[in-house]
């Protein structure tokens, strides 16, 4: 039952006509629990849901529990990963962005001057999905163009699309967990910190 020191444990249950699976590694003590219909944040890939939870052979004779996601939003996607997967975590619910839209004016720009290392770090953050570090990042750029406009400039091309793809992660999840249009997320945002 011990790969490398790891042991992963898992434990399936038939609760109310859907599967659950449940997955500790014990490394970290961490738990993921994941069921047929949750949503799920997969990396810079978007929101998912889940829609079957089945057994692939990833690996010749080693199969594996993965997840059958869906696409929420855009293009219609379907993806085969599995329940291993470091890059999917559960999309936060509303007191977790109640919290972190409360918390966005204490922000302060976290800008890098460095143009090679400020591109790594914000893929990096991109890639993630973290709803925090993507309201910092954003915070940031928003910032530098708020700054860049004082001297008639802009953002560079690959900032903007940044700033463009770090909105477009928040407003999923904060759309998804209010069940407000996407579109409408940007003004909830604005009056909400209006109000602050």
């Amino acid at each position: 039952m011990s790969i490398d020191q790891k042991r992963i444990c898992l434990r399936k249950a038939l609760k109310n006509g859907r599967i659950e699976i449940e997955i500790h590694l014990l490394k970290g003590g961490t738990s993921f629990m994941f069921k047929e219909k949750d949503y799920v944040r997969y990396g810079s890939r978007g929101i998912f849901q889940v829609e079957q939870i089945i057994k692939k052979e990833l690996k010749p004779r080693h199969p594996e529990t993965c997840y059958v996601l869906s696409s929420v939003y855009g293009i219609h996607t379907q993806i085969v990963t599995p329940a291993s997967n470091p890059q999917l975590r559960r999309v936060m619910n509303r007191e977790e962005i109640d919290r972190m839209i409360d918390e966005m004016p204490l922000l302060e720009s976290d800008w890098i001057d460095d143009k090679r290392k400020r591109e790594e770090t914000y893929r990096s953050i991109l890639e993630e999905g973290d709803g925090h570090k993507l309201a910092q990042l954003i915070i940031s750029i928003y910032s530098q163009k708020q700054d860049k406009l004082k001297d008639r400039k802009s953002l560079s091309r690959t900032d903007a699309e940044m700033l463009e793809r770090a909105e477009d992660l928040l407003h999923e999840e904060i759309s998804l967990s209010f069940k407000i249009k996407k579109e409408e997320v940007a003004d909830y945002l604005l009056s909400r910190l209006k109000n602050k």
